[in-house]
């Protein structure tokens, strides 16, 4: 409607009338715009920290190349804390055990052997096979790449998932409502106006024209998008303050009326990594530091920010030492 009624007034040459239109729309534009690309940097943001490198072995050699450079028969070495970097038939194992509640949602590790397998398996049976995605959380190994990005079994999934139909949020299905109520009232104004002026009185057709122009410029809210746009906008910064992104404004009004989220917990609610995160003696306290499955970490003594080096003979070294015989983990000392 605002884009129609600045038309007609820069035909008619009233520019000042038509930029003053323009503005208007182009501010409601911008605001849910900038939130929503703001929305997008933050999740490209995250797409880049889960990129990983994978080391592998080409030409008789060990190199570390980005995944996005693998391709089908690289043979790529694992090991304990590595996110899997495309799907891969395993050569070689030792104490492989992979986390992999991210494609079958079953929390517990799965011990993978080399051994050849018979018949059509589901994912989860598949043991001489490690997924995209999913995570070695403990011993090693060594695989042949047979499928890389949207051709892995995550990809299948990313796919199946962006076939899903989108369905538009009730506020902005009431907004449509709402739109169009506007549009046929002032429609209807403007034809009755038209009608009587041409009837009753002797209007010059060019000011019939800019009073039938206003008429529509003032009966539509030209404030409530940029209202609604800036309301929803404090939502997505309040969720973002609790770590959640917002892709979307009207999703926030979604959220709002949700009372009962149904969710699988093992991988979303949750990241399925037990770690040490305090060790206890006799006579104090220790914080242990460290991302997941990552076999680096520092330990700390519970006040301190200054991280503890472990002394052979002490109760910490005794601790520690026996945790590093069932792990690919070193203890510095």
């Amino acid at each position: 409607m605002l884009l129609a009624a600045a038309a007609l007034t820069a035909i008619m040459g009233h520019w000042v009338d038509t930029l003053v239109i323009l503005g208007v729309t182009v501010i409601n534009a911008l605001i849910g715009h900038i939130q929503e690309s703001n929305a997008e940097k933050s999740l490209q943001g995250i797409r880049n920290m889960l990129s990983s490198d994978a080391r592998v072995q080409r030409n008789g050699k060990h190199e570390t190349i980005p995944t996005r450079d693998l391709v089908p028969g690289d043979i790529v070495i694992l090991r304990a804390g590595d996110r899997v970097p495309a799907d891969m038939r395993l050569i070689e194992t030792h104490n492989l055990r992979v986390e992999e509640a991210i494609l079958t949602g079953e929390s517990t590790v799965v011990d993978k052997i080399t051994d050849a397998l018979e018949g059509d398996l589901p994912l989860g049976d598949r043991v001489n096979m490690v997924f995209s995605g999913t995570t070695v959380s403990a011993g090693g190994g060594v695989g042949v790449v047979t499928a890389t990005g949207a051709q892995t079994e995550l990809g299948h999934i990313n796919q199946m998932m962006a076939g899903i139909e989108k369905h538009r949020t009730p506020l902005l299905v009431q907004m449509d409502k709402l739109g169009k109520a506007i549009f046929a009232i002032i429609l209807a104004m403007m034809v009755a106006l038209f009608i009587f002026s041409l009837a009753l009185r002797d209007i010059p057709m060019g000011e019939l024209l800019l009073s039938l122009i206003s008429l529509a410029v003032a009966a539509v809210p030209e404030g409530l998008p940029a209202i609604i746009s800036i309301i929803l906008s404090l939502g997505v910064q309040t969720m973002a303050r609790k770590r959640a992104i917002i892709r979307k404004l009207p999703t926030v009004e979604t959220l709002g009326a949700m009372t009962v989220v149904c969710s699988d917990k093992t991988g979303t609610l949750t990241m399925n990594e037990m770690t040490v995160k305090a060790i206890i003696t006799a006579d104090c306290c220790y914080r242990v530091e460290g991302d997941s499955y990552e076999p680096q970490g520092r330990i700390f003594l519970e006040g301190s920010d200054e991280p503890v080096q472990v002394q052979p003979g002490t109760v910490l070294e005794t601790g520690c030492a026996p945790s590093t015989c069932v792990t690919t983990a070193s203890l510095p000392r």
